[in-house]
């Protein structure tokens, strides 16, 4: 049964509340939405059943980043962290990439304001077996939003536990290895990518560019500033680290870990690992963005 709890510090003072709608929680600036994440599942047409991502989520100016249910790949879905391989006991349970085999119980929201940050936290169970009724792992997340004066940044804390034995994730089962934390950002007319060194031209196979990429989607901004989302992670703490799956047109982007080849996740040793999205609108250059970088990982 899900649990539902806000907490609320000096909201006479604050902007940023949740609230709860159907079966979504949703991120509030005042009257503007931030992000929303899906607590129950979520279908199309009974199919690619998912719940536990982020969908929308939003820049200052209201405009929507990311996407859900595309026709191109309908399994995937805005901000999500899965993988296409997951065994225990010795045997593939599921396929939670592709929505298969598996269901995401949503059993714990927990929500609290700071004063420039607004924070979810979230326990889910990973459901699966013939009737996806056994949990084989606690899944315990923390999203923080934190609003700063020229940009916004959302970092995802994440822990996965075991609960049965022999659990082992793994990426696709190609040369390609994607899985992990993905984001599913509406690229427009084509996305441009860069790090510190510069522009970052994306390949079929993941790419070695360091901890922190910086897509440009190409959007009409005849009349708004050009948004720039920065995905971030720590290669030196993801198994197995793969690289960036990057690419320009409909589809996700990817902190791949661990590839083609599953890792074990043992009871007593769960497996975490953080990720973020800095938003901004061209107002970061590339030593300030390593700063914000270096702040929150080194």
């Amino acid at each position: 049964m899900l649990l539902f709890s806000m907490a609320c510090f000096s909201c006479y003072a604050q902007q940023l509340h949740f609230e709860r709608e159907n079966d979504i929680i949703t991120l509030y600036d005042g009257t503007e939405p931030c992000f929303s994440y899906q607590i129950e599942t979520k279908t199309l047409k009974g199919k690619y059943g998912r719940a536990n991502y982020i969908h929308p989520l939003y820049d200052r100016n209201g405009v929507i980043l990311t996407e859900d249910f595309p026709k191109d790949h309908p399994h995937h879905r805005g901000i999500f962290w899965t993988w296409h391989q997951l065994f225990a006991r010795g045997e593939r349970m599921a396929d939670p990439w592709l929505c298969e085999g598996i269901t995401w119980d949503v059993d714990n929201v927990h929500t609290e304001i700071k004063e420039h940050s607004a924070i979810l936290h979230t326990v889910v169970y990973w459901m699966s077996g013939r009737d996806k009724d056994q949990p084989v792992i606690r899944e315990n997340g923390t999203i923080t939003y934190t609003r700063n004066g020229d940009y916004d940044l959302v970092d995802f804390d994440i822990t996965l536990t075991a609960l049965t034995n022999d659990v082992k994730i793994g990426g696709s089962e190609d040369e390609k290895g994607y899985s992990g934390f993905s984001p599913r950002i509406r690229p427009g007319e084509g996305l441009t990518f860069f790090n510190t060194q510069g522009e970052v031209s994306p390949k079929n196979t993941p790419v070695k560019a360091g901890g922190w990429i910086e897509a440009v989607p190409d959007y009409d901004t005849s009349k708004k500033e050009q948004v720039r989302i920065v995905m971030m992670c720590n290669p030196e703490t993801l198994p197995s680290f793969q690289g960036w799956i990057l690419r320009k047109d409909n589809s996700m982007q990817n902190a791949a870990f661990p590839g083609r080849t599953p890792i074990s996740i043992p009871k007593d040793q769960p497996l975490h690992f953080r990720n973020a999205l800095l938003i901004h609108s061209g107002t970061l250059t590339a030593p300030e963005v390593t700063d914000i970088y270096n702040s929150l990982f080194r």
